[in-house]
């Protein structure tokens, strides 16, 4: 029996994501936790076999649970199940040395496949991108990083932003607070001369 805990402050997706394991009869959801500080604190009295993280929860959020969890010499596999599907936060998560990083939208079998695949020494890491790992939107670097003069952190940015993530989504993928990301889109907006994001957007789409 495979034993799994779950750090997720969404109730209903924790809920849904624990009845579809349970529908293998190798599969025991045994805690359901609606932050890090929750799961940290189970783990301290409890071992299960493998803990599922999401990235954004209130109290402790996902990245500094990976950390306590890693220095606490926690022995349970860490996969971080997550809404985005987005490089950097792709890059961030496996820096972290997790075992496994999984889509919320992943289907039943495959959640259930993967979660086997990890307990039995597998790295699995679901992640779809169009460039591939060191790769750089070339055309985009050339055109705005020198006439302009922007820094990687503000390349990265409007990256995200031409993406169509909010500020929110933008601090969580790359674990900055949501007032360091609007500093940095002010200073764009400065750098490119434009008055706001439609104005930017159309001009990075020139």
């Amino acid at each position: 029996m495979i034993t799994i805990a779950i750090a997720d402050d969404h109730k209903l997706m924790s809920e849904g994501i624990a009845s579809i394991l349970q529908s293998d009869p190798e599969l025991a959801v045994v805690k359901i936790c609606g932050n890090g500080k929750e799961l940290i604190e189970y783990l301290r009295s409890h071992i299960v076999d493998l803990v599922l993280i999401d990235l954004n929860m209130p109290v402790l959020n996902g990245p500094d649970t990976i950390r306590i969890l890693k220095n606490n010499r926690t022995p349970s596999k860490i996969v971080v199940l997550s809404m985005y599907a987005d490089e950097n936060i792709y890059a961030k998560c496996r820096e972290l040395a997790i075992n496994g990083y999984l889509h919320k939208d992943s289907d039943a079998q495959h959640l259930i496949d993967t979660i086997k695949a990890i307990y039995d020494g597998e790295n699995r890491y679901d992640y779809d991108h169009t460039l591939k790992p060191g790769q750089s939107d070339v055309l985009f670097e050339d055109k705005f990083l020198k006439k302009f003069k922007l820094s990687r952190r503000e390349l990265e940015i409007i990256g995200l932003v031409r993406n169509g993530h909010t500020n929110q989504e933008i601090a969580d993928i790359l674990f900055l607070s949501i007032h360091t990301i609007m500093t940095h889109r002010k200073n764009i907006l400065h750098k490119l001369g434009v008055r706001n994001t439609a104005e930017m957007l159309a001009l990075i789409s020139i």
